[in-house]
């Protein structure tokens, strides 16, 4: 009976543990959105009241998103805001941003590169086998790694203008700090 219960137990941590991960990502998610909003010229009571949310949580949202973003140089700001939105895209669309990235891996295989594009290229194949929270891990990394990768990816014409442009609105807000 004991090890019964044990082992009842083990489970449920296990899908507690899983369950509060997508609740984090999820939190995260919803930050990015709002930060969006913000950039796009939205108030903070706008956002507000548009959610139906105090405006004190709209500013906790908008300082937690501002903070995972890294004080990075500033031509690596934007690949950076970009690879946010293809991540969240990533769980909304995963096959058709997969299978855009694949096509263009593809085409840029056609060109000559050198060594080292070619390795990113590789690395970029590597990742999409990876699940869709872990492709999202490594795209957005704030490392060498992640950086190199940004600069050469495969999700051109994965988003929209639409996003592009809320991707370049928060490059500027987080600019101005």
């Amino acid at each position: 009976m004991v090890s019964r219960l044990a082992e009842e137990a083990k489970a449920w941590t296990r899908e507690t543990e899983a369950v509060r991960q997508k609740l984090l990502l999820t939190a995260r998610r919803r930050q990015e959105s709002i930060l969006g909003l913000h950039a796009s010229g939205l108030s903070v009571r706008a956002i507000a009241a548009r959610l139906g949310s105090s405006p004190a949580v709209i500013q906790d949202a908008i300082r937690a998103a501002k903070a995972r973003h890294p004080a990075a140089r500033r031509e690596e700001r934007f690949p950076y805001e970009l690879h946010v939105m293809v991540g969240i895209r990533l769980h909304e669309e995963p096959e058709r941003l997969r299978k855009v990235a694949r096509t263009n891996i593809e085409k840029m295989r056609g060109t000559s590169r050198a060594p080292i594009a070619e390795g990113w290229l590789d690395r970029w194949e590597e990742l999409l086998h990876l699940s869709d929270d872990e492709l999202e891990r490594a795209m957005l990394a704030d490392d060498e790694e992640g950086r190199d990768l940004r600069q050469i990816s495969p999700f051109a014409g994965a988003l929209s203008s639409q996003d592009r442009l809320v991707a370049m609105r928060k490059v500027q807000l987080l600019e101005k700090g």
